[in-house]
């Protein structure tokens, strides 16, 4: 970097003004990846100096030799090129494995050890896409260049199908990067305009451990983040597939092994429930039915027993005939709206939509977000996956159409709810979750409380973690096995 600069932000606060999109042109000749950039004088330049537009950066950058990057895009039918060259005196090269990158300190405390070595970050996400491909490379060293990465959300590989090379020059490294469309799975047309985020970190401390860097304090690094618009009409691209009619749902029951016992009998006891006030709701309109029949043959008797009927006596058989369908009609709509309800939009308890919340958010986009909170969590315990939370805010915003700082204050304040032992309504709303589980309820409490205040504090500090970090940290604090957790996940998700 050209001039010193020191900006103090939190660790993993990457919220930067993105650039305008900038044009991806067309590569002018077949593009070698060999590592050498002299094919790419045509490509587009972008900037990642501090100054420059949707830049961010933590640290302390002395000079140009200290560190420097150039970036290049550039692309064509069959692949997104990108290539950089980075100038840094001090190498520090740490190959780190994707199932090497927590860092667990003492007190909890979690780092990420790819920041604590040299590194070059790619991420690129196509057009409406909800997930995109990040891809993390070590500098080439005696034991040539490392990569590894995949699509977000799913398990990332060392080397994925890619290509990727590098020279090496004095202080300056390069890196030249085919990524196929065919591997991103998508199908790129001119106009497109593609999410990239570029980072590269600069480590000065060769040889020492990742505690000792991390209680230094010292990390530096640097990032653009912007649009990547492909111009130009290259030969042989893929057009894209046609849209598929929507088919009919199909019901598949699939094989699955025998359910826990406490589970099948809460659904039997269910299934009884829901039979019973069925039952009952058709008793009541079939009495209301005949009520109804009743005062209007009454209604009728009475009319032809008075000669030049009053108004009082037809005003009398009048209500009782209205007053019968009304009953008849309210019936039948309660009726209704039972044997409907599964069809109908998932509204948003009360209890979320007395929240304190932004003033622009409308009970709508409440609605949206418990979808969303409904459909994520439905998937981790259903398949037992396990996904970065921070996807939950990303999701929700995108559903609801509103900015992501509202999304996360709202769940911030949900969590804050659900935290708080003294809340009445969380106390009640645990107690009848942990009675369908079979659960003890004070081990359910503690651990419904301790993953809000873990996962609440997480979205305060804009920080990561993940699903199963959460659920193993209360399971540590409230003595469930992992599936009792999510039993009592699934009975507090249940309408």
């Amino acid at each position: 970097m050209r001039h010193t600069v020191v900006i103090m932000l939190n660790l993993l606060c990457w919220i930067v003004a993105p650039a305008g999109a900038n044009e991806v042109p067309l590569a002018a000749h077949v593009v070698t990846i060999d590592g050498d950039l002299r094919e790419w004088g045509q490509a587009a330049w972008i900037s990642v100096e501090p100054a420059a537009d949707g830049v961010g950066l933590r640290g302390v950058f002395h000079g140009e030799q200290d560190h420097d990057a150039t970036l290049l895009v550039q692309w064509d039918a069959e692949a997104l090129y990108i290539a950089a060259a980075v100038t840094d005196d001090t190498l520090d090269v740490g190959r780190v494995l994707p199932t090497q990158r927590e860092w667990n300190g003492s007190g909890g405390q979690r780092k990420d050890r790819m920041f604590y070595y040299d590194h070059m970050k790619v991420f690129v996400r196509e057009p409406g896409a909800n997930a995109g491909y990040n891809l993390w490379f070590a500098p080439a060293d005696e034991n040539g260049l490392f990569w590894w990465g995949g699509r977000q959300r799913q398990a990332e590989v060392v080397h994925p199908p890619i290509q990727a090379a590098s020279i090496v020059r004095g202080t300056t490294r390069t890196f030249e990067i085919a990524i196929p469309w065919t591997w991103m799975e998508a199908y790129p047309q001119p106009g497109d305009v593609f999410d990239g985020t570029f980072l590269f970190t600069d480590s000065d401390r060769p040889g020492e451990d990742v505690a000792v860097k991390i209680a230094s304090n010292m990390e530096s690094w640097i990032w653009w983040q912007g649009g990547l618009e492909l111009v130009g009409q290259p030969d042989g691209l893929r057009p894209r597939p046609a849209k598929e009619p929507p088919r009919p749902k199909q019901r598949v029951i699939a094989a699955a092994e025998p359910l826990d016992p406490r589970i099948a009998e809460a659904v039997a006891r269910s299934r009884e429930i829901a039979i019973a006030a069925a039952a009952d709701s058709v008793r009541q309109l079939a009495q209301a039915q005949a009520a109804a029949k009743a005062a209007a043959e009454a209604a009728t008797t009475v009319a032809g027993a008075v000669t030049g009927p009053t108004a009082v006596s037809g005003v009398v058989a009048t209500t009782d005939v209205a007053a019968a369908s009304s009953a008849t009609g309210s019936l039948r709509a309660r009726l209704n709206r039972k044997m409907l309800a599964r069809h109908a939009a998932l509204r948003a308890p009360q209890y979320l939509q007395s929240l304190d919340r932004d003033p622009e958010l409308s009970d709508a986009q409440v609605d949206s977000f418990y979808a969303v909170l409904r459909r994520q969590m439905d998937r981790i315990v259903q398949q037992r996956i396990t996904t970065r939370v921070d996807f939950f805010v990303i999701d929700m915003a995108s559903a609801a159409g509103c900015r992501r700082d509202q999304s996360r204050n709202f769940l911030v304040d949900l969590l804050a709810k659900l935290a708080e032992p003294h809340d009445e309504v969380v106390a009640r709303w645990i107690a009848a979750a942990a009675t369908t589980s079979a659960l003890d309820g004070p081990s359910s409490a503690a651990f419904v409380h301790e993953v809000s205040r873990r996962a609440g504090s997480t979205f305060k500090k804009l920080g990561i973690t993940t699903s199963q970090e959460l659920i193993k940290r209360g399971r540590k604090e409230s003595g469930l096995d992992e599936d009792e957790a999510y039993m009592l996940i699934g009975s507090l998700l249940s309408p």
